[in-house]
């Protein structure tokens, strides 16, 4: 999930600021923060935050030497950040995800995995990479039919066991982040890059594990991002409102809100 976060956090430059402004305004209580390495938001000091990942902070210091060991957070919680299984339900304040979304294949599905472990009232604050200002651009972007398809499909596989149609769309968001987002990234770090040939990128995808890749499954722009939001609290789960949406240099802030109704 973090394999490109210190790079991400270069070509983005998200304004720290206006994420701040907005913990202020919405934060409160106690919560969680997915996945915020060395980059976690900064919080109003009453405001408690345990912080989950799939690896301690002692791994994620071997993992990523290049990054500034004493600036990577200790993780409280070490469990998968899409589905939250450790946390109970109702029990979180609010919830944070700062460029974590567009790493799943499922992300309608992981929004209500989300909302799952959020009180009453309590508070979703995800960002997510405007594909066009980042290293994502020249890609297509994600529909709102493609992302419905995706959570249909699993779904479906969780009923049927049958992955193969779920298997194919990863490995064709495999090919296209290897020739687009990768080609960007590399060619960009290093002068002597030069990219992998037709056979060879087919070889490297046959010899993937879909399930262990981390990369950008699906690509943003704000007005794609609102829909995929609108169509989240006005049909997968009404007890949620989107409070905020704003751009943020290359990306975008969401605020969202569990009603107390729910």
């Amino acid at each position: 999930m973090k394999m490109f976060k210190k790079l991400l956090k270069k070509l983005i430059r998200p304004r720290s600021d206006q994420r701040e402004r907005l913990a202020r305004r919405y934060m409160k209580g106690s919560g969680l923060e997915i996945g915020a390495l060395h980059c976690p938001l900064l919080l109003p000091a009453n405001v408690r935050v345990k912080y989950v990942d799939r690896v301690s902070r002692q791994e994620s210091i071997a993992k990523f030497p290049e990054l500034d060991a004493s600036e990577i957070v200790a993780v409280d919680y070490i469990d998968d950040g899409f589905v939250l299984s450790a946390i109970p339900e109702s029990s979180q304040d609010f919830l944070i995800a700062n460029h974590v979304l567009e790493h799943t294949p499922n992300p309608i599905q992981v929004l209500k995995n989300w909302i799952r472990i959020i009180k009453p009232d309590g508070i979703l604050f995800i960002t997510v990479p405007i594909a066009e200002e980042c290293f994502d651009r020249g890609r297509s972007l994600t529909t709102l039919e493609h992302l419905t398809d995706d959570f249909e499909l699993y779904n479906r596989y969780a009923q049927t066991r049958d992955q193969n149609r779920i298997v194919q769309k990863n490995k064709d968001h495999l090919r296209e982040w290897i020739n687009i987002s990768e080609r960007n990234i590399f060619s960009k770090r290093y002068p002597e890059y030069k990219h992998p040939s037709f056979s060879e990128i087919e070889k490297r995808i046959e010899a993937t594990h879909i399930k262990n890749i981390e990369i950008h499954f699906h690509t943003f722009s704000m007005v794609s991002y609102h829909d995929l939001l609108s169509f989240f609290t006005s049909t997968i789960d009404i007890s949620v409102q989107i409070e905020k949406i704003m751009k943020n240099g290359g990306e975008i802030i969401s605020v969202m809100k569990k009603s107390s109704k729910s």
